[in-house]
């Protein structure tokens, strides 16, 4: 969907949080759950507010005698004896249930039960087992009983926003709480019992509300900025609150006296990683849990005023019903173990989380998977499974069904196998744009991505350390290489600018500062920047710049300037920079967007180089996979290294796709990248996909010169005709689905899509007069249009730097014109 205008300075807020919370919405992308009237990408809002599926504890909440603790694990809600060691298992249904809380007669437990499209707020009734249930067709989240046990508060969608609200038990009463805009949730009873804290999120910040009831009043305990983890409990007898917040990668756990809060105390060292911590019913005690090595969340505690944490150990786990094994092997077509990614289902939607390693779930289709190395053995309740097997885009979803029997135990084979090889083909895979942390629950290393890397049969992974304002998540790795089995992570760097577009410097060994500026960010230096200044350091530096996510829209972006749908400084650095890279093919954008604003930067000779990112995170439990969009390229000999990838990804020697492989070829033997004279030339192709592919489009200077039969999934189809080319610019060939798919496995793009890069004309960088015009006079439109929305947004504030660089692109167009 495109961006709707209200008025200019509306639109410059909106730019600023065009990958924050913006007030859109991808068209590329399927929201799950009901959409908010005011959070715009609703990926971050699934990702970071809703509940996860782990298979180790999560949500610790300690009940009222001190003897027993309830916990969320594997999708169930259990029950810890904290003497014994032994978990009851409380709930068992195919939903998601999670973040328990007790009533203060320790007779009931409330939590949220996620249906995978929809959540609702539970009271379970412990004697009895029946459960009330809480809930509308939007987002309900974090129940928390009162302190006399009447109500419930809760956070509700309902509104458009996530608000507060509370919930009479006996009479259904139901009534607002408040009504701030974007997040307000995890609510907690203050001991005074007129008072809740709560969590609110809106935009760059996240701050812990005191709300007083008696007095009225709802004032700020505690601020921070883009911290996802600020999770929070209060003390049962104190005014006393003990909360999760970051350093850097590192989340701690800190306590403050809500009476003076200019002092906190912070319990964990080193690199702690603790999240949703919990008093004990005495108030001695701090529950919480961290990930141990295999990303797996283990419990732990620590004493109220600090101590060396420890775990408290699980003994036993009482499932409650019968139960028995399923063994899951993985092998390729010459039964040789692999890694792949794999998704369990029970045939009642009930998912199956990872033991071995983080459990992710893909945006686009609400399928739970992880990554199985081999083989692995599963502990399960009786039932029949659904296990499905993929080892990247070009291997069709394998499919087996099991029977789990009453301490039996059941083998599934999956022999996973492409239906076209990269590397025989010549060719080897990249993704130039994912993040390894980006505040997820699963904090990532190189390691965890390798072992994705590996899943999705791919050679080259770069991901972009990324700021959250004053924090500098992976800074310290930026340059980082590692390799293994012949597979490569290279850690480069995102400066994320905002209004001005997100570019990504790729092959970089240092930081670029500042991370951030905008109009509508804090005045933290010299506002007069411009994304100019960061590829002069990329240049001077040896790395590689790229203008990231850069088109939302299906449409012909210059059709709406005024609506600012391209990133203010793209046009003007295309223009003016030696080598620059346009990040063609993205997870959350379009590609037939970005191919408008491609086409005529090549039409006016600039080299501009397709790039293809997932854009995803590594430590979030709700993305898609890497890989989902990549470069394909040639190393002509070369051997494999990061900077062989990147030295023919910026020559163009390859395509790039979110799924199908698309080969071509004109003349005798001139691929993407190479020179072909003018004439009638023969031309060759070949398109496989795991997807239906309806349009291909042969290209010459931006105009579709020829269409092609598509292909059925599975299939692969060889193309060949003739051409007659100008005496200057490029050919190309694109295909892809021309319809939205709600389901593309093994892709998990919603729309199957694959461009080769150029084959130029007699030179690159040649031009066809007529075509280079055209396109001249549209890019200066855009220059205009992004002065315009720049000045309006920037006010009186002089901003030089961006303003010589809109006049200098603007000149070279105008010679063109000439």
């Amino acid at each position: 969907m495109s961006i709707q205008k209200k008025n200019l300075f509306h639109f410059t807020v909106i730019l600023f949080c065009l990958f924050l919370f913006a007030e859109s919405a991808s068209a590329q992308w399927y929201n799950h759950y009901a959409k908010l009237d005011d959070f715009g990408h609703h990926v971050y809002l699934e990702q970071h507010e809703l509940p996860i599926l782990a298979h180790g504890p999560t949500d610790p909440a300690p009940a009222p005698d001190g003897v027993q603790l309830a916990f969320a694990a594997r999708g169930w809600i259990w029950n810890l004896n904290l003497q014994t060691g032994t978990a009851t298992r409380i709930t068992k249904g195919p939903g998601i249930d999670s973040r328990p809380r007790w009533s203060p007669d320790g007779e009931k437990l409330t939590f949220v039960r996620d249906e995978g499209k929809n959540t609702a707020i539970i009271v379970r009734d412990l004697a009895s087992g029946e459960e009330q249930r809480i809930d509308t067709e939007t987002i309900e989240l974090d129940p928390e009983f009162s302190a006399d046990g009447e109500w419930i508060y809760y956070t509700s969608g309902k509104t458009g926003s996530l608000n507060l609200r509370r919930y009479h038990l006996s009479s259904a009463m139901d009534e607002p709480l408040t009504e701030l805009r974007q997040v307000e949730r995890n609510s907690r009873s203050l001991p005074d019992g007129q008072s809740l804290m709560y969590l609110h999120g809106s935009g760059a910040h996240r701050v812990l509300r005191i709300r007083n009831f008696e007095s009225n009043t709802d004032t700020i305990a505690l601020a921070q900025t883009l911290t996802y983890h600020l999770t929070a409990d209060s003390h049962p007898a104190q005014r006393l609150i003990v909360y999760s917040a970051p350093i850097d990668n590192d989340y701690h756990l800190w306590t403050m006296d809500l009476d003076d809060p200019r002092v906190k105390h912070r319990l964990t060292d080193g690199n702690s990683f603790a999240l949703t911590p919990a008093f004990s019913a005495d108030g001695e005690k701090i529950y919480f849990v961290e990930l141990d090595e295999n990303r797996q969340f283990r419990l732990m505690q620590i004493p109220t005023y600090g101590e060396v944490p420890s775990e408290v150990k699980i003994q036993n786990w009482d499932l409650g019903e019968a139960s028995g094994t399923l063994k899951v092997k993985v092998v390729d077509n010459t039964s040789e173990p692999i890694t792949a990614r794999v998704s369990i289902v029970r045939e009642d939607g009930y998912p199956i989380a990872s033991h071995e390693n983080a459990t992710y779930v893909d945006p686009q289709t609400g399928r739970h998977y992880f990554y199985l190395e081999g083989e692995s053995s599963f502990s399960l309740p009786v039932g029949n499974y659904q296990i499905t097997g993929v080892q990247g885009p070009m291997t069709p979803s394998v499919q087996s069904n099991a029977q789990v029997e009453d301490g039996q135990s059941s083998e599934v084979r999956l022999s996973i196998s492409p239906i076209w090889d990269a590397k025989a083909a010549g060719y080897v895979s990249a993704d130039h744009h994912v993040h390894l942390n980006g505040d997820g629950h699963h904090r990532a290393t190189h390691q965890d991505a390798l072992q994705a890397l590996e899943g999705e049969d791919l050679d080259l992974l770069a991901p972009m350390s990324w700021n959250r304002w004053e924090r500098r998540i992976d800074a310290s790795i930026i340059g980082k290489e590692t390799e293994r089995n012949g597979r490569i992570v290279d850690q480069g760097q995102e400066v994320r600018s905002h209004f001005h577009g997100h570019v990504s410097l790729i092959g970089t060994e240092k930081a670029y500062a500042p991370w951030f500026w905008g109009p509508n960010n804090p005045k933290l230096g010299d506002p007069d920047r411009s994304n100019g200044e960061v590829i002069q350091f990329a240049d001077q530096n040896d790395a590689f710049t790229t203008y990231v996510h850069p088109i939302e829209i299906d449409s012909d972006p210059f059709e709406q300037l005024e609506n600012g749908p391209i990133p203010i400084e793209l046009i003007s650095d295309a223009v003016l920079a030696e080598r620059i890279g346009l990040e063609m093919v993205c997870a959350w954008t379009s590609p037939l967007g970005n191919s408008h604003v491609w086409y005529r930067l090549l039409n006016i000779g600039r080299p501009v180089v397709a790039m293809s990112g997932t854009d995803m995170w590594v430590d979030f439990h709700r993305t898609m996979a890497v890989g989902t969009g990549r470069n394909y390229v040639r190393l002509e000999g070369a051997e494999m290294s990061a900077d062989a990838v990147l030295d023919a990804a910026m020559a163009g020697k390859g395509f790039v796709s979110t799924g199908p492989a698309l080969l071509f070829q004109v003349g005798e033997n001139a691929k993407p990248g190479d020179v072909i004279s003018g004439g009638i030339q023969d031309w060759s192709a070949t398109l496989v996909s795991t997807n239906d592919i309806d349009v291909v489009e042969l290209i010459v200077n931006g105009e579709i010169v020829e269409k092609l039969e598509g292909i059925k999934a599975g299939e692969t189809r060889n193309y060949q005709g003739q051409v007659r080319l100008p005496e200057g610019g490029w050919v190309a060939i694109r295909a892809y689905a021309s319809e939205i798919k709600e389901d593309s496995w093994p892709s998990m793009h919603a729309r199957p899509f694959a461009h080769s890069s150029p084959i130029w004309i007699n030179s690159i960088g040649s031009t066809d007069p007529n075509s280079m015009k055209a396109a001249a006079a549209d890019l200066i439109r855009a220059i205009d249009a992004s002065e315009k929305i720049a000045k309006q947004a920037y006010g009186e504030i002089e901003m030089n730097r961006m303003m010589t660089r809109f006049e200098d692109a603007r000149k070279k167009l105008e010679g063109l014109l000439e």
